[in-house]
């Protein structure tokens, strides 16, 4: 099964051009991180079913990558489909998880809207980190809310960077993503059955009824559509002391 949130590439139907699509976003991110990587000791934060642990871990032989995620279902995937002689999972919460050797590099993709507490996860980022590495971070840039039940908070560029800034991080390497928005299905209610046809159905009823419960997110939606277009904007950055 895959939902908006977890994506299982080996459980994608072929045919769907538009997970497929978000697929090669998420899989551009790491591959961003790959070329941001330092060290030995690597950390992939929320790493979800493994997919992009493995890239990790499949481009640096030389590295030690931990993949963490607070969902055992998701570790039991990654353990059974993502094993590499240096990758490991841990189930476990990321914004309390603790290492006593710290890591060079800590790759967090798409996990900071999420929580419900940004500033607690960078904290804790922070203090996991090994002196002098590396912290490769994403987030949206476009509003969320209305259209991602799973989402908590919105981000610009700039409030991104000052949840790093604050201990002293600068963004480096920036990679900026453009998501066009697919209407296929926007309003069509969802099948009654274990992954959906299309990853889109039944968006555009729970946007109206998020309008109707916070009507004044409406003007934030209309400005970014006047600055942007119709499509989501992603940013991905290597935030470090260097």
């Amino acid at each position: 099964m895959h939902t908006l949130e977890r994506i299982y590439p080996l459980k994608m139907d072929d045919r769907l051009a538009a997970d497929l699509a978000t697929l090669e976003l998420h899989m551009q991110r790491y591959e961003f991180a790959s070329d941001s990587l330092a060290g030995s000791r690597v950390l992939d934060m929320a790493c979800g079913c493994g997919y992009g642990s493995a890239l990790l871990a499949e481009r640096h032989p030389d590295k030690q990558i931990t993949g963490i995620d607070i969902d055992p279902e998701a570790i039991a995937y990654a353990q059974a489909n993502y094993q590499r002689p240096n990758l490991r999972y841990q189930c476990a919460n990321a914004e309390t998880f603790a290492d006593s050797s710290g890591f060079d590099s800590i790759v967090s993709l798409e996990t900071i809207e999420h929580l419900p507490d940004p500033l607690r996860l960078a904290e804790n980022l922070v203090r996991l980190l090994a002196q002098g590495g590396r912290i490769i971070a994403s987030v949206p840039t476009t509003p969320t809310l209305d259209g991602n039940p799973h989402h908590l908070h919105d981000f610009s560029p700039a409030s991104f960077a000052r949840l790093f800034s604050r201990h002293g991080l600068r963004p480096h390497e920036r990679f900026e993503q453009i998501q066009r928005w697919e209407f296929s299905g926007l309003f069509k209610k969802p099948e009654k059955r274990e992954a959906r046809q299309h990853r889109s159905e039944g968006v555009g009823n729970a946007v109206l009824a998020y309008y109707r419960s916070h009507p004044f997110y409406l003007f934030r939606r209309l400005w970014s559509i006047l600055r942007y277009g119709p499509s989501n904007r992603y940013l991905t950055c290597r935030f470090s002391t260097d």
